[in-house]
């Protein structure tokens, strides 16, 4: 049985955390960490097992007998914490798939592929995605359509003078490039930078705020001489979170149980 690390202990990382306390995942929890200590003693509280609950991740990078260590925590965390615990020799399990779109960390990824795992999260198609970029991926776009409340923490739309609460109808608010989108939408750029990452390509991403809409919608377009791909998917809220998709709580799951065996 392997031996998990947890950092980051919101709403994925619970999620997580809990799958493996209930026996879904063939493995231990052995540690978690969180910059918000309340948040880790609050999750520890509702397992039934008690891992150790920790001040900073060395402790987790000196244990041998700790193959995987699961970020769910942000950006920043994948910025600081991927190329330690590569150098530990331990497996990472990366939720903050935009942390490695930075020049440093995404170079550290693609030597290290078959150590650090990336769930396909709230969207479908990777498998084949990744089996284009066999030959070339030509065009990928994204185009996400949200509620206008869900995009309110960005600064970008006080910046451009949009306001969001007074959008009627679909409306197209940002197109752009995934690199430029990870700057001003940190918590909506997991699916672009899930595509990135499978095509080895670039994605243009388009957000449409709509308040027609109560839930969030992927549609992807991809272009190749292989083949023409359109996907679209309409995620539901988990219903313990609903600030977190469904099926990518279920996708960081599985992927789990795929690495523990």
């Amino acid at each position: 049985m392997k031996r998990i690390g947890l950092i980051g202990c919101g709403a994925i990382g619970s999620l997580i955390a809990k799958a493996v306390d209930e026996g879904k995942i063939n493995a231990k929890l052995v540690y978690v960490y969180d910059s918000r200590r309340e948040a880790a003693l609050k999750l520890v509280e509702k397992l039934r097992s008690k891992p150790k609950i920790l001040k900073g991740v060395e402790e987790m990078l000196r244990d041998r007998r700790l193959s995987i260590i699961v970020e769910a925590a942000s950006d920043e965390a994948v910025l600081e914490y991927l190329k330690p615990i590569i150098e530990a020799g331990k497996e990472v399990l990366v939720m903050s798939i935009g942390g490695l779109l930075f020049p440093q960390t995404r170079k550290i990824y693609e030597e290290n592929a078959g150590r650090i795992h990336v769930p396909a999260g709230a969207i479908a198609g990777l498998d084949a995605i990744q089996a284009i970029s066999l030959v070339g991926v030509d065009r990928v776009v994204l185009t996400t359509r949200k509620p206008p409340e869900a995009l309110a923490y960005s600064n970008y739309f006080k910046e451009k003078g949009i306001e969001l609460d007074k959008i009627r109808e679909p409306t197209l608010v940002y197109e752009g490039p995934v690199e430029d989108a990870l700057m001003h939408f940190p918590r909506s750029v997991n699916v672009a930078a899930a595509l990135a990452l499978y095509s080895k390509s670039g994605v243009l991403v388009r957000i449409i705020a709509d308040p027609t809409r109560k839930d969030i919608m992927h549609e992807i377009d991809v272009e190749s001489k292989v083949s023409n791909l359109r996907i679209q998917v309409e995620n539901i809220p988990h219903p313990d979170n609903p600030k977190t998709s469904y099926l990518a709580a279920l996708s960081c799951i599985q992927k789990l149980r795929e690495i523990c065996g």
